[in-house]
């Protein structure tokens, strides 16, 4: 896998394995199982996640996302090693996904010299891009997202030790092909 000008050395996912990687069956992950269903967030829209994902614990969330700013809803698995994060705001309408999911990457990278990113993926509604992180523990595989709604952007953002970057990175992008707008409530 070529992350820029930099190799990621993953361990490689054996065919047979990637073929059982699939959001409509059920996933084991170092030693967790994980199950999809859909969810509903921010009452704006649905997404297909693990169902054993909860929100964060109080105490986790300030040491795992420091910034005063915290995302609007943290969601993590059982040893809260994986995180899913969304914010739902209002949709800006001056700029085309791809320009703003561009500046956003552009951010995070003049923020961080060292991080390694891959290219961006855009759709009409859906833009990502991926990246390797640092931490004290170890390196992280993050992927953050733009989802356009009708009448709301979505940020969101999926974390997870290096290690384990090749199951999810199969695994993320089915579950943001599954966003659906919910119908808006009278």
């Amino acid at each position: 896998m070529q992350y820029g000008d930099e190799k990621i050395i993953a361990e490689r996912v054996a065919t047979a394995e990637r073929e059982k990687l699939s959001i409509a069956k059920r996933v084991e992950i170092n030693n967790i199982s994980y199950e999809f269903a859909s969810r509903s967030i921010c009452d704006l829209f649905s997404i297909t996640l693990p169902t054993n994902f909860e929100e964060l614990p109080g105490n986790l969330t300030a040491i795992k996302y420091p910034s005063v700013k915290r995302p609007e809803i943290i969601l993590s698995n059982p040893d809260s090693t994986v995180d899913m994060f969304f914010d739902c705001g209002d949709r800006d309408m001056d700029t085309s996904l791809k320009n703003r999911i561009t500046k956003n990457r552009a951010v995070v990278k003049e923020l961080h010299k060292s991080y390694v990113f891959s290219p961006i993926k855009a759709g009409s509604i859906l833009a990502y891009y991926d990246f390797r992180s640092h931490a004290l523990d170890g390196d992280i595989y993050n992927l953050w997202f733009l989802a356009d709604l009708p009448d709301n952007t979505v940020f969101g953002g999926f974390s997870c030790p290096i290690h384990w970057q090749p199951q999810w990175q199969l695994l993320i992008p089915q579950m943001l092909q599954s966003i659906a707008v919910l119908p808006k409530r009278e």
